[in-house]
């Protein structure tokens, strides 16, 4: 019974949020109460949804098949809690709680023009709606499990850690965070309002994402220090780069927004790297559950699945890069770089952290692009980072203490 409410929950999500878009298309017929309502109602259903999850892990609920799959009843209660996200559906729904929640804190805020706002929500609204499609489609957490069993097979061993309480979601409120910031993007290039109101609540949100994705990064290598041995802080894993990349454009956006009331020339690089930002979680998304990538940190190895995140990835940057490339503005004034300034300095710098970004993403996908060709697979490991990112990366972050 609960599985079952759990999954009609997220079909009620998924019909508001379709509401909210159409809602804003057919703004002279429809009222617009409908529009903030529908948000409401979204992220209501979403919260409980997630909630009966945990509830159904927490007294051992095997009639569910994801329960079934990686929980026991023997397990401590603690373990039970967090094994709701410890699994491929269990972490895609709380992804989509936290961007649903984020949706919701955003429409509460009045500090943008009413067109902005409504058309930022609508595009976290597509964001939610893409997602909560790629959840009930392919990675249903309720399930109703065919067999009648009295146990279930158990929670991942190197799972079984207390940070597995802190550190995935951590990341997830850096990652879907950056969703925010894509929607405000477009949706300042659409109304032309790149104003100071922007650049405020733009500074709060990458911030925070930027800040809750570094918790999240450090979590993770203090777990992996004492877990299975190995003793060390970061490893270069696949699974590792994909949560760094963001985290370095973030870290440039970061710096941008500071000082970008006092130069107005950031702005256009500003909003190109809000679409970057989003886009790298993006990429690591599709990395980590299409089962491309071998790693202890990867969760899914379906296929279908990967090739229905690639296509939500092909989509939302598409769009994202149409709409900068047609919106964006050339400013008149112009940026002599040989004169070394505040805003030339961190342009350089900028420019630094995204080609570390590239040389990580490049270590990463070019194995995968090898196995594709060639068929035979080879590994990128320590020699090749220390060699190549550590050189970038680190002058980028002095120049950036600066």
């Amino acid at each position: 019974m609960l599985t079952n409410t759990g999954f009609f929950l997220l079909i009620i999500a998924l019909l508001s949020n379709a509401i909210n878009i159409l809602s804003y298309i057919f703004k002279k017929k429809i009222n617009e109460k409908i529009f903030y309502y529908s948000i409401y109602i979204s992220f209501v259903s979403i919260f409980i949804s997630f909630f009966i999850l945990v509830y159904c892990y927490a007294v051992s609920d095997f009639s569910n098949f994801n329960v079934f799959q990686n929980s026991h009843s023997s397990k401590p209660l603690f373990y039970k809690i967090v094994g709701a996200w410890g699994n491929h559906e269990g972490s895609m729904l709380m992804w989509i709680l936290i961007m649903s929640t984020y949706l919701f804190i955003f429409s509460l805020n009045n500090s943008l023009s009413k067109t902005a706002k409504k058309l930022t929500i609508v595009f976290q609204s597509l964001l939610v709606f893409g997602f909560n499609s790629f959840l009930i489609t392919t990675s249903n957490p309720f399930i109703i499990n065919k067999l009648l069993v009295n146990e279930g097979l158990g929670l991942n061993p190197i799972l079984q850690d207390p940070l597995l309480a802190i550190h995935p979601p951590m990341l997830y409120f850096g990652y879907v965070g950056f969703s925010i910031l894509l929607s405000l993007a477009l949706s300042a290039l659409i109304t032309g309002e790149l104003n100071d109101s922007w650049i405020k609540i733009a500074k709060k949100w990458s911030v925070y994402c930027w800040s809750t994705l570094t918790a999240g990064i450090a979590l993770g290598a203090y777990w992996a220090y004492y877990e299975l041995g190995w003793g060390g802080w970061w490893f270069w894993d696949p699974v590792e780069n994909v949560s760094l990349m963001p985290w370095i454009a973030g870290l440039a956006l970061v710096h941008s927004l500071l000082i970008t009331k006092e130069e107005h020339l950031l702005k256009r690089w500003i909003v190109f790297l809000c679409i970057l930002c989003f886009s790298l979680s993006l990429i690591g998304t599709f990395l980590v559950r299409s089962g491309i990538l071998t790693s202890v940190h990867a969760f899914a190895s379906d296929s279908s699945r990967g090739l229905f995140i690639l296509i939500l990835f092909l989509i939302i940057i598409g769009f994202s890069l149409i709409i900068y490339i047609i919106k964006s503005e050339d400013d008149n004034q112009k940026l002599n770089l040989l004169f070394l300034n505040k805003t030339s300095a961190l342009i350089i710098n900028n420019l630094i952290m995204i080609i570390a970004c590239a040389t990580v993403l490049l270590g990463t996908i070019y194995p995968i692009i090898i196995e594709v060709i060639t068929n035979k697979r080879i590994s990128v490991g320590l020699p090749y980072y220390n060699s190549t990112v550590l050189p970038i990366l680190l002058p980028g972050l002095l120049l950036m203490s600066i």
